[in-house]
């Protein structure tokens, strides 16, 4: 590694399964800045998140915690900020600490502030931010005249908030009717004032405040590929003659899957654009030669397999994120399979920084792995969410859930894990249970 402190950019989006990248060559999405920074470094593709909803999971990636100890059980908790967290770790070895769009660490109080900034994020260890809601968090958007977050602010400015508001809540009212289908309309105005876009201009504005010569690291929170399926009609024109497979055993159901998934690639396309930009931004700064580049996702989306949409339980396409790094001391152009928790990026970060670890954690740092020292990491992956909780070697995969017998998938044979394997497999069953047990009690 370079004899400077290193500076981490975290890129990080919203819903985004492991399979929607174009350089895993399953789908015919284009992402050509994520494909860049696999290229220059590492694709993971065994990346599970702890959590399969936005405020657990990202709560369990800033304290290094699991779900079950990181004490954030659904998206209407805060965060505990008297918890350890990576970025006070980063903060107190020297580091700026700074974020911007969607933090969701204060999912329950809301507060993030007009300018994205309030007492509380220097409690979870900031140094700077520009926090946002999220793009279905409606209450942030239509709360006028009196928009409590940034985007909502810059909306309100232009006299475009009500346009947006009734464009969420007309999508609101059509989700919950089952006869209606998902509305994947587009967005009601121009590119430039959907949420992604204003988050990648402040992203680009937070690079110019950071000052130079001081190690930094920069967490932009992407809103795409979350739902609304709301692409920019000119992003969206983009893939007017893109087909894609439709969803595996969708069933019936009134839904356009063909438009869903050109809104869903057309958001990631939209999304990547972005992270080109955002990179040409530390470059312009002299600083990509001394920059760790990673990208990775709080959960993924089931868009429409086995008629499921959407995040919080088990299945791999919401549970499996992307995750590719690039920067100093990283080989080019490798794909590897460890297994790997989304938390392992907090422990990762302090140690590539020199910090001191965070007390008592659940993170391990695959650092090792980044300088390709050694191909493997943890022995198995695991997740929870209320009721249910997985483990996995990457191969075979338990599922715990109360009031349920084992389900066990072979991931090799199954991948879309349509055939529970338990009855005919007890001891592979019992071997996860166990290891799943001693997991949870370390």
């Amino acid at each position: 590694m370079s004899t400077r402190r290193t500076n981490v950019l975290l890129l990080f989006s919203d819903q985004h399964r492991y399979d929607w990248i174009g350089c895993a060559g399953r789908v015919p999405v284009r992402t050509p800045n994520i494909d860049a920074i696999a290229a220059r470094g590492m694709r993971f593709t065994q990346c599970r998140v702890n959590s399969p909803m936005c405020a657990p999971s990202r709560a369990c990636l800033a304290t290094g915690l699991r779900y079950h100890r990181a004490g954030v059980p659904d998206n209407v908790h805060d965060l505990d900020p008297s918890l350890p967290t990576f970025m006070k770790q980063l903060r107190n070895a020297g580091y700026k600490v700074a974020a911007v769009g969607k933090t969701d660490l204060h999912k329950k109080s809301r507060l993030l502030g007009l300018e994205g900034w309030t007492s509380r994020h220097g409690q979870l260890g900031f140094t700077d931010t520009i926090d946002m809601a999220g793009k279905r968090d409606g209450a942030m958007l239509v709360d006028w005249p009196r928009p409590a977050e940034p985007y909502g602010a810059y909306l309100k400015a232009r006299g475009l908030g009500q346009i947006v508001a009734d464009d969420i809540e007309r999508r609101r009212v059509k989700e919950y009717d089952r006869q209606a289908g998902i509305d994947a309309a587009p967005f009601p105005l121009a590119r430039e004032h959907q949420m992604d876009d204003f988050c990648g201009r402040m992203a680009l504005r937070m690079l110019d405040r950071l000052p130079h010569g001081e190690p930094w690291f920069l967490q932009v929170n992407l809103a795409s590929p979350h739902p609304w399926f709301d692409a920019a009609a000119d992003l969206l024109a983009r893939y007017g003659d893109v087909d894609f497979a439709p969803p595996i055993d969708a069933g019936d159901g009134p839904n356009d899957h063909a438009l869903i998934r050109r809104q869903y690639a057309a958001l990631i396309e939209g999304m990547d654009d972005w992270i080109g930009w955002i990179i040409d931004r530390v470059s312009q700064r002299g600083e990509l030669d001394n920059t760790l580049i990673v990208y990775s996702s709080d959960h993924g989306e089931m868009l429409g397999d086995h008629g499921r949409w959407k995040k919080g339980w088990p299945e791999d396409p919401r549970v499996r994120v992307p995750l590719v790094a690039c920067g100093p001391g990283v080989p080019a152009g490798v794909v590897n399979d460890a297994q790997i928790e989304l938390i392992d990026l907090a422990a990762t970060f302090v140690e590539l920084s020199g910090a001191a670890p965070i007390p008592a954690c659940d993170a391990r740092s695959f650092l090792p792995v980044l300088r390709g020292e050694r191909d493997t990491h943890r022995d198995v992956a695991i997740s929870a969410f209320g009721s249910w909780r997985l483990c996995t070697d990457g191969r075979l995969k338990l599922v715990e859930q109360r009031e349920a017998p084992h389900r066990l998938y072979d991931l090799a044979m199954d991948p879309h894990e349509q055939h529970d394997i338990a009855g005919d497999a007890p001891a592979e069953t019992a071997r996860l249970a166990e290891l799943l047990a001693t997991e949870l009690a370390s």
